[in-house]
């Protein structure tokens, strides 16, 4: 199990950065967001924010919409930053929030497995999912990908087969996600976020958005997300999460008949 107090995908440092960056750094990236979020608007009246920490990348007005939010996240940190942050939203009385701290993402002893989320997903059978840039953070929790598996059909317990099978998981509802493709020490070029792009390769990717180079010092990560909804348009996203540290995002979105 994931330890809750220290673990790469969130805590205390990562609020007190959003904190600093959130209104300055990260100020772009998450107007880019919102304006994706806007365009998603799905129809149902209640949402589940997967991973959303403190909320410090989503938009009160996008939140405004639902009736009720179920915030899924481990961090113990999170549900006072979250409520402080969305303090006036709550004060209006027309939206209910309710927290969930239970992990339902983490690897188990055999691996990778939905069917935590699955069961979190049956508990909410008419909300719209969200999942909040945890996507790409996942693979940290869990073993090395092997280079020699193959993507198109990756062993049980990968983290690659279980975002294989997400969709299916989701299917019925509204849903997105926006998640890191690549990150490393590189501002991405030519990124567009008005303009849905085909899926790319991770070789592609780089090659396309980031210039060439031999340097290690250079060298990109891959965040794993790059078999989920191939067939998929996406926006693309350019996040300075630090001082010289830059992640390429990939935001999808499906909508539910309403």
């Amino acid at each position: 199990m994931t330890s809750r107090w220290n673990n790469p995908t969130g805590g205390l440092a990562y609020h007190l950065q959003a904190l600093r960056r959130r209104g300055t750094l990260w100020a772009p990236c998450v107007r880019e967001i919102a304006r994706f979020l806007a365009a998603w608007a799905p129809p149902e009246p209640t949402i589940v924010l997967v991973g959303p920490s403190g909320g410090h990348c989503l938009d009160p007005s996008f939140l405004r919409r639902f009736t009720r939010i179920v915030a899924v996240d481990f961090d113990p940190f999170a549900p006072r930053v979250f409520r402080w942050r969305a303090r006036h939203l709550l004060a209006e009385g027309r939206t209910q929030l309710t927290w969930d701290a239970r992990d339902h993402l983490s690897p188990g002893r055999d691996g990778f497995d939905l069917a935590p989320l699955r069961a979190l997903l049956e508990a909410h059978p008419g909300a719209a999912v969200l999942f909040c840039n945890i996507l790409g953070q996942l693979p940290l929790l869990g073993g090395d990908r092997d280079p020699a598996q193959d993507d198109d059909a990756p062993p049980v317990g990968s983290y690659e087969g279980w975002l294989l099978g997400l969709p299916a998981a989701l299917t019925g509802r509204s849903w997105a996600t926006f998640h890191d493709r690549l990150s490393g020490p590189v501002r991405p070029r030519d990124i567009d976020s008005s303009k849905l792009v085909p899926w790319s390769s991770s070789e592609a990717l780089a090659q396309r958005h980031f210039a060439p180079t031999d340097d290690p010092r250079l060298a990109l990560l891959d965040h794993r997300t790059s078999v989920l909804c191939r067939d998929a348009p996406r926006v693309q996203l350019a996040w300075e999460l630090s001082p010289g540290l830059h992640h390429l995002l990939e935001a999808i979105s499906f909508r539910a008949a309403p």
